[in-house]
């Protein structure tokens, strides 16, 4: 069993509990904090008479009262994952104190299709949608085969009929069947019993109490709903060559929406749809805590299936279009369990009639729908006149007599919102709603299996037909059914009415507030930072108790109130503390009243405390803490670094250093302090004077920091030849560049030494293999180290930023 039918009925067993309990009176005086508004009904039940959203409850409109109701409502239903949007409007006027009458009509209504193809309604001949592969065109069906005058083999049985049958527009009886695969010059009449060089065409034949059966266009269970196929196939003959299409996922059975059942769009929309009559009559006295009745409405539809026009609308959703009407009957009954919680039940059922339709030869039944048993219970808890939350769950089961339906989906939903009243005859109403038995995967059972047949009469492309009979098998969810999602919807209402006055209390004798006792009348404030009280006195304490003496004379239980004009007030009840801290000097009041239920009505005593600043306050000496912090590492020569002084406050500070120049900060709490770039230097000292301190305090006004510096980086000698081969010098080269890339910010220099000859010769040697290598050739500096007498040789010198270059 889902989890929400055993909710379901652990709650409905609740509520026989709670029926049977004593609950409080519930008259309607003055101090009641429950209020009336009408239902907004939709998804199956009918709005109008008062109570929660969907269910109603044990109240009825006094005799002369009414209320008008504007609602949205937003719900789920299925098969087809269809979306319905609808606007119902309603009235509803107390004929007496237990009976009122109302009447509701559905202003608007949308319906958003999102599985076309898991409805019947689409596969009717004037219907057609996307299908993969083929384009828009009528979907293929299963049907009542087609019936004609003359001999028919296929009398009464379920013929499959292929896609893209012709286009047939209303009343579709006596219209094109198609060809059920044959290809001209043969035509599908005559293996119906029509007349030879015919196609087969639709009829309508009366068939017992049900619905009326129409071969070529209904079910073989009767209806103008055909079966549906969610998946076809192309079908081979003994050589493997196509012939003809099969289906593969079908059902005899219609699959019908019982709100919406013709619909064949995507999305439809329709206005006025419906008017309901009806009466809500309350059996038991008003004032008991129980109470209970019947609600009777009666139900018109404004579209039929009589007329074009009329089928149009059914088509896109505007109702079911029962020609009679609709009857329902609910009994309802209610609990107050306390002030503030109230709990509601109702079981009804609603008698639907059969949609007909005006076709030659006579009145046909265009479906059988099916009758309603719909249960549901439903708590609010009226906190204050104002507010009221909601909760509500019900069942919507189909019953009685009817068109089968392949995928018939008993909803069942749940409502949580609340009602908000601005004042007794108003309120505006919001709730989120959620359909627990949606057809998602879950609600199929896996272990069910699902057989269905059906007959091929023709293939295509043959000259004779040949019957072939196809049987689809499921469990579970069948293939080619798109499941339902995204079960959220809500209600939004707004009432505006008329509520007569309610019944008055008894007159209270106000409480009285007999004195107020104050610890303290004047408060002495504390001197400000850096001074204090030379003669200690001012402790500013600003905790004042208050004691207070009140009486009622009807012995209520009394509540104490404080009124100060500064200040909070600390705990409750008779003896409390003013907690005056952080207010200025000034004359400050306290009223105390009480409250008997009325309110503060009675009399009250106000007291006075003055706080006034302290006449003795003294400076105290008090010297800051001075710091000075330098940079964490070592500061190359021609860099910065900062030195930042903490504890000086907003007093003026003044920098001095050893070495370097200060370039910015100088009379802030920090500076940039450049270093030498010779090197000269290892380290910096920074010194802050701070000034504007109390000469009488004797506080240190100077605080240092040093800093070291780094050494001025030199060349390197990386490598020394004389002469050399070529592959010597690829060699030599790579790991001079192999130094010059560890190091980016370098450079290299290259001072060759010996006569012109030899230095030319040994630039074009180092040059040469610098190109072959494809090195930066912009790295390094020629330098000419001239003849030193010892021939021909080379230096390789590595070169970092800042480093002096080297001389031959």
């Amino acid at each position: 069993m889902k989890l929400a039918n055993k909710v379901y009925i652990a709650t409905l067993l609740l509520l026989t509990l709670a029926f049977a309990a004593m609950a409080q009176s519930n008259g309607r005086p003055d101090s009641d904090p429950r209020n009336t508004a009408p239902t907004v009904g939709t998804g199956g039940p009918v709005g109008g008479a008062t109570g929660l959203f969907t269910v109603y409850d044990g109240q009825t409109l006094r005799k002369g009262e009414y209320t008008v109701s504007m609602a949205m409502s937003n719900y789920d239903r299925d098969p087809g994952d269809a979306d319905f949007t609808s606007v119902p409007a309603s009235f509803q006027i107390g004929l007496t104190n237990k009976i009122e009458l109302f009447f509701n009509t559905e202003a608007y209504r949308a319906i958003k299709v999102n599985s076309r193809r898991n409805l019947s309604s689409n596969y009717l001949p004037n219907s057609q949608f996307f299908i993969i592969g083929v384009g828009l065109t009528r979907a293929p069906a299963v049907v009542l085969a087609p019936r004609g005058p003359g001999a028919n083999q296929y009398l009464n049985s379920a013929i499959y009929r292929p896609t893209g049958a012709p286009f047939v527009g209303y009343p579709f009886v006596g219209g094109n069947a198609g060809t059920y695969g044959l290809v001209p010059p043969f035509f599908s009449g005559p293996i119906f019993g029509f007349a030879a060089g015919t196609n087969a065409s639709y009829g309508a034949v009366a068939s017992g109490n049900g619905a009326s059966l129409f071969p070529g266009l209904g079910s073989v269970y009767g209806s103008i709903l055909p079966g549906v196929v969610l998946q076809s196939t192309t079908l081979v003959n003994n050589q493997g060559a196509a012939a003809g299409e099969g289906p593969l996922v079908f059902t005899q059975a219609p699959s019908y929406l019982p709100d919406a059942p013709f619909i064949n769009r995507g999305y439809g929309e329709s206005a006025f749809n419906s008017f309901d009559v009806g009466f809500k009559w309350r059996m038991n006295n008003i004032n008991n805590a129980i109470g209970y009745g019947l609600v009777a409405s009666y139900t018109y539809y404004t579209d039929s299936a009589n007329d074009a026009k009329g089928f149009n609308m059914l088509q896109r959703g505007s109702s079911a279009g029962g020609n009679m009407g609709d009857i329902a009957l609910t009994f309802f009954a209610d609990a107050r369990l306390a002030k503030w919680a109230n709990l509601s039940a109702n079981v009804g059922y609603r008698y639907t009639s059969k949609t007909k339709m005006d076709l030659p030869g006579g009145t046909f039944t265009a479906l059988d729908r099916p009758d309603e048993l719909q249960s549901s219970i439903g708590v609010d808890f009226p906190v204050s006149k104002f507010f009221q939350p909601i909760a509500e769950f019900r069942s919507l089961y189909y019953v009685g007599g009817r068109t089968p339906n392949a995928f018939e989906n008993h909803p069942m939903d749940g409502l949580v919102g609340a009602r908000i009243f601005p004042v007794r005859w108003a309120s505006l109403g919001f709730a989120y709603r959620h359909n627990f038995n949606q057809q998602d995967t879950n609600s199929f059972d896996k272990d069910a299996r699902f057989s269905n047949s059906v007959t091929i009469p023709c293939r295509a492309g043959v000259t004779a037909c040949t019957p072939v009979t196809i049987t689809t098998n499921w469990q579970g969810v069948p293939n080619g059914f798109v499941t339902s999602n995204d079960p959220h919807g809500y209600v939004a209402q707004l009432t505006l009415g008329r509520r007569l006055k309610r019944q008055t209390e008894a007159v209270n004798v106000p409480a009285v507030v007999n004195s107020v006792t104050i610890s303290d009348t004047v408060i002495t404030l504390g001197c400000a930072p850096g001074f204090k009280s030379r003669s200690g006195a001012c402790n500013d304490n600003r905790t004042v108790n208050v004691s207070t003496n009140a009486s009622d004379a009807e012995n209520d239980v009394l509540t104490y109130n404080y009124t100060v004009s500064g200040g909070r007030i600390v705990g409750s009840g008779a003896n409390v503390q003013w907690d005056l801290s952080g207010v200025g000097k000034g004359t400050y009041t306290i009223t105390t009243g009480v409250d008997d239920g009325c309110g503060v009505c009675g009399k009250t005593e106000t007291k006075t405390v003055t706080v006034e600043e302290c006449s003795d306050c003294v400076q105290v000496c008090s010297c800051p803490t001075l710091m000075v912090s330098g940079p964490a590492g070592t500061t190359d020569p021609g860099a910065t670094m900062t030195f930042t002084l903490s504890g000086a406050g907003s007093n003026s500070v003044n920098w001095s250093v050893s070495a370097g120049t200060i370039e910015s900060g100088q009379g802030t709490s920090s500076i940039t302090v450049r270093a030498p770039a010779d090197g000269r230097v290892s380290n910096i000292t920074a010194t802050a004077e701070v000034g504007g301190l109390d000469p009488n305090c004797g506080c240190t006004t100077t605080a240092s920091e040093s800093a070291p510096v780094a050494p001025k980086p030199t060349a390197t000698l990386i490598d020394e030849f004389g002469k050399a081969p070529d592959d010597d010098v690829k060699a030599r080269v790579d790991n001079f560049y192999i130094q010059l890339n560890n190091n980016p910010s370098a450079q290299g220099y290259i001072i060759n030494y010996g006569n012109a000859a030899q230095i030319k010769k040994r630039k074009a040697q180092i040059m040469k293999a610098i190109n072959f290598r494809k090195y930066d050739v912009n790295r390094v500096t020629f330098v000419d180290g001239g003849d030193t007498g010892a021939g021909e040789s080379t230096k390789f010198w590595l070169v970092p930023a800042g480093a002096d270059a080297p001389r031959p």
